[in-house]
């Protein structure tokens, strides 16, 4: 049984492509550990009480919201799906997602 043997165009898209894939990888590595110092730096500056804060450039505010949400799953248990379905949407979504090879 003959297999095909790549050209090199297909070889050096190949390539290509790999190396998109681990640069996807790092940034979002550098965007996790940007997220983590964001998560902090809001804490800390919640924690302080104040509704407002004046930086050199630019100006935090801090306010309470009141927010209501849907519980689905508890509303599935107590009425059913027949009656909650007509008022849920469905979608359809395309996801990548990255993990490290083992190697």
């Amino acid at each position: 049984m003959l297999t095909k043997t790549p050209n090199l165009v297909e070889t050096i898209e190949n390539d290509l492509i790999c190396a998109e894939v681990d640069t996807l990888a790092a940034i979002k590595a550098q965007i996790a550990k940007l997220q983590e110092r964001e998560k902090e730096l809001t804490e800390g500056l919640k924690a302080t009480g104040r509704d407002r804060i004046l930086g050199t450039l630019h100006e935090a505010s801090i306010s309470l919201a009141e927010r209501t949400t849907v519980d689905t799953k508890r509303l599935r248990a107590d009425l059913g799906e027949e009656i909650i379905a007509p008022y849920l949407n469905t979608t359809l979504v395309t996801s990548l997602r990255i993990t490290a090879r083992k190697t």
